[in-house]
């Protein structure tokens, strides 16, 4: 289970990568990150420098669009898929 810290560390790489004008502590840990409604509401175009970022980051690559799917579901969905590699030792 991902700490506190390795949540915040996300948020603040999907404020930096995307650009987006929000404070990371106003992204909930559980919304969406895609699609309409609650949540962040990221689209394709989000997804491509979404991938980017992690990349960056924490040096680990997303190798398959299910295996994004399911990263990309939330902070908590992102921040435990990173942790299950170990991506926030590296960095």
């Amino acid at each position: 289970m991902p700490t506190d810290e390795e949540k915040q560390r996300v948020k603040e790489m999907l404020v930096r990568q995307l650009r987006l004008r929000m404070d990371p502590a106003a992204i909930e840990d559980a919304a969406p990150l895609f699609g309409d409604g609650p949540g962040l509401g990221l689209d394709s175009v989000d997804a491509i420098e979404l991938v980017a970022g992690i990349e960056q980051t924490f040096c680990v690559v997303i190798s398959n669009e299910e295996e994004a799917r399911s990263a990309f579901a939330s902070v908590n969905a992102l921040a435990s898929w990173l942790a299950e590699r170990d991506a926030f030792l590296s960095t």
